[in-house]
């Protein structure tokens, strides 16, 4: 295996270690432990990490050119996960919460829209395909009958051209 082939692929499982797998298992845990503070802790955390990954497209292709940028970034995704550092809530606190507090309304309300908008567009597509099977289902049935009926004509025309015998 080629060595950046090698490099890659640790990187990717560091990556999705550190990124995942560890913070699922830390989650497991909190959730599990009865009376824990480190629920909202895991919270924040999985917060930023939603809003970075949404945001990563655009970030790599700010900085992808810095050297040692994927290195930052796996440093930057060790201390969100890091339980002492808490970077995952400092995040939290420091910018995601007040940037989403100052747009809440308007989120609430566009998720509203649109969840009510793929609603109805969901509504009318089903309608229209509950139409169309009907009358598929209509159409099919027809052609059933006409493949009988010229099944038992051949049928018939077949027995009358038989000999009687016996």
């Amino acid at each position: 295996m080629p060595i950046a082939a090698t490099m890659s692929l640790g990187y990717s499982l560091l990556y999705a270690s550190f990124a995942y797998l560890l913070p699922g298992y830390q989650t497991f845990k909190a959730i599990e432990k009865k009376g824990s503070d480190d629920v909202r802790e895991w919270a924040c955390y999985w917060t930023v990490l939603a809003t970075f990954y949404c945001l990563q497209p655009f970030i790599d292709l700010v900085l992808a050119w810095l050297p040692f940028y994927s290195v930052f970034k796996l440093g930057f995704l060790l201390g969100l996960w890091y339980p002492s550092t808490k970077w995952g809530q400092v995040v939290y606190a420091k910018a995601f919460r007040p940037l989403v507090a100052s747009y809440e309304a308007d989120i609430d309300k566009l998720y509203m829209d649109s969840r009510t908008k793929l609603s109805d567009m969901m509504g009318q597509q089903a309608s229209t395909l509950r139409v169309q099977a009907g009358n598929l289902s209509g159409r099919a049935t027809t052609m059933l009958k006409d493949i009988q009926q010229k099944t038992m004509n051949r049928a018939n025309k077949s027995a009358a051209r038989a000999p009687a015998g016996d």
